[in-house]
């Protein structure tokens, strides 16, 4: 099992000219959709990034090169009126994602964003055999804690008491989790770190604090 932390790279936020999407979902069809969204991103330079799926719009921090890094900030900073950034500076979109044996169980959602690592880290201290909500964005899951392993139930919007029975998506261990949250924390700092250079390059104000609202760390 793996932690990946990623960010969402919208392909309507950076492509210049108007594409055509594919016709139908991106399950039906990944690879017309990883298309789309390559065509889209390399308007902005942005065509050497991967996503963590095909028909996925969401990338791996540690892939995200400096200057990739700067057109997405830049992409970030579009409508912010800088003399009032703390009211709108928001995390960026994206999240944890896990990963077991190849097959990536739970992704970020609509309205997910990378300071979500917190609803991760408030797993640990949760009660024991009881479910609890993990925030993920829209649809979350709800998880439990069940003698040294974390069960992970299938996405919804409902509360656990308008559910007759909850499915388990998938289960981990506890230990491996912890191990795997560190990592990504320590990711999510690093990137935090060069948000905070390069928006200090672009010659951004503020760039220590409004790096901290991007990632959730304020």
């Amino acid at each position: 099992m793996r932690l990946i932390n990623t960010i969402e790279i919208s392909p309507y936020d950076f492509s210049s000219k108007e594409y055509e999407c594919p016709n139908g979902s991106s399950i039906e069809f990944p690879d017309e959709w990883n298309q789309f969204w390559k065509n889209c991103i390399s308007d902005k330079n942005l065509g050497r990034l991967e996503s963590i799926s095909k028909g996925s719009y969401l990338v791996d921090i540690r892939t995200i090169n400096d200057d990739e890094l700067s057109e997405i900030l830049k992409s970030e900073l579009t409508d912010v009126e800088l003399l009032d950034y703390e009211e709108q500076v928001a995390g960026i979109s994206g999240g944890i994602v896990l990963e077991e044996n190849n097959t990536i169980y739970i992704a970020p959602g609509c309205c997910g964003d990378i300071g979500d690592i917190k609803e991760w880290e408030n797993i640990f201290y949760s009660e024991f055999n009881k479910w609890n909500q993990l925030w993920i964005g829209h649809p979350w899951v709800y998880y439990k804690k069940m003698n040294g392993f974390i069960e992970f139930s299938n996405y919804t919007e409902s509360s656990p008491e308008d559910l007759k029975d909850i499915e388990i998506l998938v289960r981990v261990s506890e230990l491996q989790l912890q191990t795997e949250l560190k990592k990504v924390r320590e990711h999510q700092y690093e990137f935090e770190f060069r948000i905070r250079k390069t928006l200090e390059k672009m010659g951004i104000v503020n760039a220590a604090r409004i790096s901290k609202l991007m990632t959730g760390d304020a």
